[in-house]
């Protein structure tokens, strides 16, 4: 189940007309301890050896994108870099500065069509919590 709040926002272009929107609660993070234990239920598999295969994903996952390749995971999706950067007005230009244009690397997930199916609203459960916070 899915709990949401609803939360006062102020619109940016209108600073005094307030709206009430639907916002994820807050969630308690699911530790990996709990999900090697879920799996080695759900499998049979010792956890020590869930954990070196998601120990090695996840290093393999890491080196993939280093490498500048993407990772695609079956049924949950694919990660792939994406780069933010300084533009200059000529080719000339960004040939001298090359890597000095990127500010920053980071990494985008895109859902599956199993996963996005899986997720959609449609097939969910929602819960609403009482608490509705103003805007600010």
């Amino acid at each position: 189940m899915i709990k949401f709040v609803i939360r006062a926002k102020k619109n940016p272009l209108n600073r005094t007309q307030i709206k009430f929107y639907p916002q994820m609660a807050p969630g308690a993070p699911v530790m990996l301890r709990t999900i090697l234990g879920r799996i080695e239920k759900r499998s049979g598999v010792s956890s020590a050896s869930v954990k070196a295969v998601l120990d090695a994903l996840q290093y393999e996952i890491l080196q993939t994108l280093a490498d500048g390749n993407s990772v695609r995971l079956g049924d949950l999706g694919s990660f792939h870099l994406t780069m933010h950067g300084e533009g200059v007005t000529t080719a000339k230009q960004a040939k001298e500065k090359g890597a000095d244009l990127i500010k920053r690397v980071s990494v985008r997930f895109t859902k599956s069509s199993a996963m996005r199916l899986a997720l959609d609203k449609r097939n969910l459960t929602f819960s609403a919590q009482e608490d509705i916070q103003n805007a600010k």
